[in-house]
């Protein structure tokens, strides 16, 4: 604005020289030296001061921010769900303090015509108080009420589900809607210290109710920056020196630190024992690091990290993963030791590892079936024809769930596998020939699916030398996991109620085939075994919230051990579920003693803030102020949605309609003036 002002002062001076006459008589006079500079055409000026103006302030598409802090009128009232977070990361240092300072005077505020929900939530949302509760209460006794449910309330070790929690909360207000009351403003108001670990899930495309807005009221902690870690696995149990472990460790994005030292605790609690690992993180990045040897025979143990001042998650408890034990039924009485029978490359096809022991029993204790054998067992091998009452029994077992694995070594073997499936009747017949191929195999089956790989995937060096032909009726239920060269089946699988029954069409001794001796025969029986379910993966890592699985499905109730030292009495076969803080948890499992490690889930360590904008992203229908936090309001509405936004900032279009009608103003009046001007020098 200052430019016109100062082209309205600079004097003007003819720089053009025009020849004259003789000026020989006139007497020369130097010009008078002025300070004074004369502002004319006052009018003209402003015009073109406002006009600049106009312009500025039109680029600059100013913000004016609604006075959304308004309480409704009083004979309306509102509803307001104050959302609390209790989930680990809130165990900073200075947050669980304010947080709870915070939904008290959201409680302490409401009017007599409110209704007030207080929820907490990490994992798994919960009422503290309802709308039923609020109502039912006097109202001068409301708030004193509703803060004795916040003394109780402290914050855990779970995850955070925020998306869940935020949904449910929103879900109040449809169950409100059916009571027929109307109401005012509903709102949410969420104490958090919204760290990016949370889990956002539910809110992309959810249906809001009508009305609701989400108010963010973010916790801040007395410093920034955290680091944390989990233990994944055990890394080398083959280890005759001590065990190891797999350690994931964290840095937040708002760290101001960078390295740290693995080391294990002492068995006292106090100190540390044996070697130190360091390990150097940057800001924002999570890697994987191998934790110094648990020395001394220990299969628990815990992992502390130092180097970083939140030491809430600083620890990660390790239990020592324990063999697997699997039993497979053998319906024969084949030796283990003859290398013409099928069991002796049964017996060979699993060796005891660190991990696994598998145990091949027979189910015919002095030649009469066992039916407690086969209880025990997860998978059964059937290399011959069956009795009738071994045919009921193995029936039954298949039906409830369990996979059976029957090879046809003869055609009389039909009978068998028509009693097995509940057919009247299948008739084999031996194939003719020299030798034949596997010619088709389905790799979508998961026994098939570790052999997709074209390294792997080749089956044809492996010579049938017999094989039986089966015409399958087209109203059977199987499915033809490979074929001979021929077109008749090599391995079909024939479900049984919940379970299924595998046939093989040849045998594998060496009189039958090559499948026993070829380097396909070990991994094929692997997963077969894995397929079938027999084999459960053992687990000793688990995260706080998660359930244990039994150990031992029958028996007599299982005495477990938490970190604290309570005793819980937990029925056999009933998964374990008090699992709510970390540490390291044992139970008797006959007579083994078990170990099983919980950790915090590594999410919780990322606790850097999210920004109102990754909500607004995911259609939550954010509140631009908070009714608490008045200095924040202005910053707040500048995060609001990006439609809402702009429709606050169209005033920029009137500043330029303003702009150009001006500008015609001053040309209009620059023209006049500039012809007035030339009239009054050419009277002169």
């Amino acid at each position: 604005m200052a430019g016109p002002v100062l082209f309205h002062l600079i004097r003007r001076s003819a720089r053009e020289r025009l020849p004259f006459s003789s000026m020989m008589f006139l007497r020369p006079t130097p010009p008078r030296a002025t300070r004074r500079r004369k502002l004319e055409n006052i009018f003209l000026l402003l015009l073109r001061c406002l006009a600049i103006l106009l312009l500025a302030v039109g680029f600059a598409r100013p913000f004016f921010p609604k006075g959304n802090a308004s309480p409704p009128p009083a004979e309306e009232g509102r509803q307001m769900v104050v959302l609390l977070d209790t989930s680990a990361s809130m165990r900073r240092e200075g947050l669980w303090a304010k947080a709870v300072a915070v939904a008290r005077q959201y409680i302490a505020k409401a009017a007599p015509a409110d209704r007030i929900a207080v929820m907490a939530f990490d994992q798994q949302p919960r009422t503290l108080v309802s709308f039923a509760d609020w109502a039912s209460w006097p109202v001068g006794e409301r708030a004193a009420l509703a803060g004795q449910r916040l003394e109780n309330l402290s914050p855990g070790w779970k995850g955070t589900q925020l998306g869940l929690a935020l949904t449910t909360a929103a879900e109040q207000f449809a169950d409100e809607a059916g009571i027929g009351e109307a109401m005012g403003t509903r709102e949410i108001a969420l104490i958090s210290d919204l760290q990016e670990g949370a889990k956002l899930d539910g809110l992309q495309g959810h249906g809001w109710p009508k009305g609701v807005r989400v108010i963010l009221d973010k916790v801040d902690p007395l410093r920034r920056g955290n680091a944390g870690l989990t233990i994944l696995d055990s890394a080398n149990p083959n280890s005759t020196v001590g065990l190891s472990a797999k350690v994931r460790v964290t840095n937040a994005r708002d760290s101001d630190r960078e390295n740290f030292v693995l080391r294990w605790s002492a068995e006292s609690g106090t100190g540390f024992t044996g070697k130190s690992v360091d390990a150097y993180l940057p800001p924002g990045q999570t890697r994987n690091i191998l934790a110094p040897e648990l020395s001394n025979g220990a299969v628990t143990g815990a992992l502390k990290l130092t180097g970083d001042e939140e030491d809430f998650d600083n620890a990660a408890y390790f239990a020592a993963l324990e063999r697997e034990r699997v039993v497979i039924a053998y319906f024969g009485s084949d030796s283990a030791d003859d290398p013409n029978q099928s069991r002796y490359y049964l017996q060979r096809a699993f060796p005891e590892t660190a991990r696994r022991q598998v145990e091949v029993i027979s189910t015919f204790a002095n030649a009469v079936f066992s039916i407690e054998t086969l209880t025990r067992a997860g998978l059964a091998v059937i290399p011959s024809g069956l009795d009738a009452a071994a045919v009921a029994g193995l029936r039954d077992w298949i039906a409830g769930g369990k996979t059976a694995l029957l090879i046809l070594t003869n055609a009389q073997s039909g009978a068998t596998l028509a009693a097995l499936a509940g057919m009247p009747q299948i008739e084999l017949s031996e194939a003719s020939g020299d030798y034949a191929l596997l010619g088709e195999i389905d790799f979508t089956h998961p026994i098939f699916a570790p052999f997709a790989d074209p390294r792997f995937s080749d089956f044809s060096r492996i010579h049938f030398w017999k094989h039986r032909r089966w015409t399958m009726p087209p109203n059977v239920q199987a499915r033809v996991l490979a074929k001979f060269d021929d077109g008749a089946p090599a391995l079909a699988q024939i479900t049984i109620e919940k379970g299924s029954l595998l046939a093989l069409f040849s045998g594998w001794t060496p009189a039958d085939s090559q499948l026993a001796l070829s380097s396909k025969f070990v991994p094929l029986m692997q997963t077969i075994l894995d397929w079938s379910g027999g084999a459960e993966s053992v687990r000793t890592q688990f995260q706080t919230g998660e359930q244990i699985p039994a150990p031992v499905a029958t028996g007599d109730a299982l005495q477990w051990r938490k970190p604290d030292g309570k005793i819980v009495s937990v029925a056999a076969g009933t998964p374990f579920t008090e699992t709510d803080a970390p540490g390291i948890y044992s139970v008797m499992a006959g007579a083994e003693l078990r170990h099983f490690a919980l950790n915090l889930p590594l999410d919780e360590s990322r606790t850097a803030p999210l920004s109102p904008d990754d909500f607004a992203r995911l259609g939550v229908p954010l509140r631009g102020t908070s009714g608490l936090s008045a200095a924040k309001a202005p910053g707040a509405q500048r995060h609001l949605p990006p439609a809402e936004l702009e429709n606050r900032r169209k005033l920029w279009r009137w500043l330029i309609l303003g702009l150009l009608a001006v500008a015609l103003v001053e040309v209009v009046l620059g023209g006049w003036l500039a012809g007035r001007v030339n009239t009054l020098e050419v009277s002169a």
